[in-house]
């Protein structure tokens, strides 16, 4: 099991969902987690990523409470309404932009002499499946997860010499609170149809890969920007599953 006592991790987005669940996967390894999001409440500390302000005070904040920062998880973000690309509200693609890619920066920036002095700092974005194939009707989104997968290869290099780590998740459809209350059944099987593992994936399941990539265990491990989604983005397959050829 994937150690991690002794260190401390803040988790933006982590009153919900994905954010969530790595909040209590970290705990459960051990870890003290510091957990930032927008609105701030019990356990949560109010942040506003896309405020390079606010970012400073909270970091401070954190250093000054816990002594240092070692993992930073990237969770927050945001979506746009399904809409084609012509019909997108330059400032809703402005917006995404900036709470999905320029708050993942402000934050692992805000954090960068804390994750250094650490001696083993890990950054663990979180993209999305969107950032390695097409999603339709969601071009602000899709091209900020692209964006943060790129950030994350260039943080990587950037950082490396200073030893911290820096990688990311790309999810796939994961059943979060918000999308349980958006799936039908008819979406739930043509999901799963197309998952090569043949189902969606829980919170945790994300969680979980990215206290792999916070941990020791992947010590060697950088400027990875890893799906999680059952085989979505390796691609259809060739001939039927299931054995039906």
């Amino acid at each position: 099991m994937v150690d991690l006592s002794g260190k401390v991790a803040v988790v933006t987005g982590g009153a919900s969902g994905i954010g969530a669940a790595t909040v209590e996967v970290l705990r459960g390894a051990g870890a003290t987690v510091i957990a930032w999001d927008l609105n701030e409440a019990p356990g949560v500390v109010g942040t506003d990523i896309t405020d390079s302000a606010s970012v400073t005070a909270a970091a401070e904040a954190a250093v000054a409470e816990h002594g240092q920062v070692d993992i930073l998880v990237n969770c927050a973000g945001i979506i746009t309404a399904n809409l084609p690309a012509h019909e997108v509200d330059p400032e809703d693609f402005r917006r995404t932009y900036d709470v999905n890619v320029v708050g993942s920066f402000n934050t692992s920036k805000a954090l960068y002499e804390t994750l250094k002095a650490s001696g083993a700092g890990a950054i663990v974005n979180v993209a999305s499946q969107a950032a390695l194939v097409s999603l339709p009707d969601q071009s602000a989104y899709s091209a900020s997860k692209g964006a943060v997968a790129a950030l994350t290869r260039s943080l990587a290099i950037d950082w490396a010499p200073d030893n911290i780590r820096v990688n990311a998740v790309c999810p796939g459809f994961t059943l979060t609170p918000m999308a349980k209350q958006q799936m039908t059944p008819e979406l739930d099987a043509a999901v799963s149809r197309r998952v090569p593992l043949g189902r969606m994936f829980e919170p945790e399941e994300i969680g979980q890969t990215i206290a792999f990539l916070a941990s020791s265990w992947s010590s060697a491990v950088t400027g990875v920007v890893m799906a999680v989604d059952g085989g979505w983005t390796a691609g259809e397959p060739a001939l039927p599953m299931g054995g039906d050829a």
